[in-house]
């Protein structure tokens, strides 16, 4: 890699650690050419990315920025992955690659300034998606009040009913 091709890669990660909302590293020793394929693609789909570049490059992209946190997990081989939509999704991706695969090994997640373990990518995974969520909370909001729109709809048919009542016997 020329020096022009490492400043465009060096923007390139610069871009995407700036767009992304969670960030997680893992080392991808280990995982054949079809598996990170697929593992790719389903990130992809998950409007995430699944990277492999050198750690000098990543420590030089996080230099004067929140992420310098993440320095420490800069070693080894190196894979990255960035989240720019629903966090669920691709931790769980990721979580559901090492409970099956045992790979990627899993370094660290990174979200709203804070760099988290295993754990946390496990309870984020186990987390309903960000629509389910959605879902549930419209359902429970529109609930009460489709209620009460049932109850004043029953007291006007009543209202209607007796008017409609007396009419009739008044006709008669």
């Amino acid at each position: 890699m020329d020096k022009k091709q490492k400043e465009q890669e060096l923007a390139s990660l610069k871009e995407k650690m700036a767009k992304a909302n969670q960030i997680m590293i893992a080392d991808h020793t280990g995982i054949n050419v079809a598996d990170l394929t697929l593992l790719r693609r389903k990130l992809r789909e998950a409007k995430s990315e699944f990277r492999v570049t050198k750690n000098t490059l990543l420590k030089l992209a996080i230099k004067d920025s929140d992420l310098k946190v993440l320095d420490e997990h800069f070693t080894g081989p190196t894979a990255i992955i960035f989240g720019y939509d629903d966090p669920t999704v691709p931790a769980k991706i990721i979580y559901d690659s090492i409970k099956e695969k045992e790979k990627p090994r899993f370094k660290a997640y990174y979200s709203n300034g804070k760099v988290y373990g295993i754990d946390t990518l496990k309870k984020i995974a186990e987390l309903p998606p960000k629509q389910v969520v959605q879902a549930i909370l419209i359902g429970t909001l529109q609930g009460p009040i489709v209620q009460f729109i049932m109850v004043l709809e029953a007291a006007s048919r009543e209202f209607i009913g007796t008017l409609d009542a007396l009419a009739k016997k008044k006709a008669e």
